[in-house]
């Protein structure tokens, strides 16, 4: 699903514009993105839990050449589904 997409299924769910719902939408994700530049966690209710988690540096080996480097440590975005997306995506048919 694009932005385009969601704009416009949010706008025909709410009964808003487009233009009012993408600047909700924005708005939305700006708050976010804040809240997680600043270590905070975002846990919506029914959806999951983003937080970031530091990873530390370490030693890693090119498998070819074996020379060891260090790799810096960094931080990361980590998503982790509520237990109502768990058991919906759970009683889905799994079309092979």
């Amino acid at each position: 699903m694009t932005n385009q997409e969601l704009v416009a299924a949010l706008a025909k769910k709410t009964g808003w514009t487009q233009r009012q719902t993408s600047e909700i939408l924005e708005a939305t994700v700006s708050i976010m993105n804040t809240n997680l530049e600043s270590g905070n966690s975002i846990n919506i209710q029914g959806f999951g839990l983003f937080e970031t988690k530091k990873k530390n540096e370490r030693i890693s080996v090119n498998p070819v050449s074996k020379q060891r480097f260090l790799v810096p440590p960094k931080i990361t975005l980590a998503f982790r589904p509520g237990q109502t997306i768990k058991d919906n995506l759970k009683n889905l048919e799994v079309n092979e």
